[in-house]
């Protein structure tokens, strides 16, 4: 893959991943509005909060991951594992485009 092609799979994931986040936001929004009447009901409703909240948090990650891969696209500092400095291999970049260390490092 050709950085062109890394930045725009980059940037549809991006943009994926907050659309997603959006419509976890609104779910979250929409549960804190019903009442919840019993105790069981209110751990349930608890228990959903801090699901959704962990779920957006995991997006939120991805996120900034992606954009600090874009950045380095931009920048000319894409594909160099952020510990040795040595290139990523090829693989792991087509694995995962936003991998921000070398299988070496990783270990």
């Amino acid at each position: 893959m050709n950085l062109e092609e890394i930045k725009s799979k980059l940037s549809r994931e991006r943009e994926e991943l907050i659309s997603l986040l959006e419509i976890s936001h609104q779910e979250r929004m929409e549960s804190i509005k019903d009442y919840a009447s019993t105790p069981d009901e209110l751990a349930d409703k608890y228990e959903t909060k801090q699901e959704m909240h962990l779920e957006e948090e995991a997006l939120n990650e991805r996120i900034k991951k992606i954009e600090k891969a874009l950045e380095k696209i931009k920048n000319g500092t894409y594909g160099l594992c952020e510990k040795c400095g040595k290139k990523i291999e090829d693989v792991r970049l087509k694995i995962d485009p936003a991998v921000e260390i070398c299988r070496k490092c990783s270990i």
